[in-house]
């Protein structure tokens, strides 16, 4: 079974016309991730997609995703811990966390100072208090 720590999102899908997709794209259904093939992708429309994060980076090359900060704990430096991030939203032009808690918060690199992968905190300098 394919986790959702093991998928990156595409996005939603809106064309039925993709170049360069894996051969598999995954949908989720009833909390689990099916996978489609990508040449029938025009039944998904409207969905969210998700492609496996092995066929779009070397793992050992050391990137991040925004999806891969799901689970950690953000830090500000001035308000302490505002909570975990349980999702993370890339369909728009600005990229969201959502928190544990529901609230939204903007991830942008101006906004972040560390990243602590072995704690799996995200410490940051938000320029209001959420």
């Amino acid at each position: 079974m394919i986790s959702e720590k093991e998928l990156i999102s595409i996005g939603v899908l809106k064309r039925t016309h993709y170049k360069d997709l894996p051969e598999f794209v995954f949908v989720r259904r009833d909390g689990l991730f099916v996978p489609f093939r990508s040449e029938n992708i025009s039944e998904l429309m409207g969905e969210e997609a998700f492609v496996l994060r092995s066929g779009m980076q070397n793992e050992e090359d050391g990137l991040m995703t925004w999806q891969d900060l799901m689970g950690y704990t953000v830090e500000d430096d001035e308000a302490g811990t505002i909570g975990k991030i349980a999702g993370v939203d890339e369909s728009t032009i600005n990229t969201l966390a959502t928190l544990e808690d529901g609230r939204l918060m903007p991830l942008h690199e101006d906004f972040i100072i560390e990243i602590d992968e072995e704690a799996q905190v995200l410490r940051v300098h938000l320029p209001f208090t959420l």
